[in-house]
């Protein structure tokens, strides 16, 4: 049903995977923890973006090989 689909994607966003919204909780935990240590804030946003720009073009190439999949199991 939707409730069903609603709570799994809700579920699925926030496991801590790089560019949905579990990933960017758990690198403001990592930024918050360098910053109290080291005070560097420049170079961890880069990082972060980079990582970011990473895992996000990775899942639409999962989405798309899946998309391939699908269309190919259906002819």
């Amino acid at each position: 049903s939707f409730c069903t689909y609603f709570y799994q994607s809700r579920v699925f966003n926030l496991l801590p995977i790089p560019a949905l919204d579990g990933g960017r909780i758990l690198f403001l935990w990592i930024r918050t923890g360098l910053e109290k240590l080291f005070g560097k804030k420049k170079i961890v946003s880069q990082i972060e973006n980079h990582i970011h720009v990473f895992f996000f073009l990775l899942l639409i190439a999962l989405s798309v090989l899946i998309a391939y999949n699908d269309i190919t199991k259906l002819f």
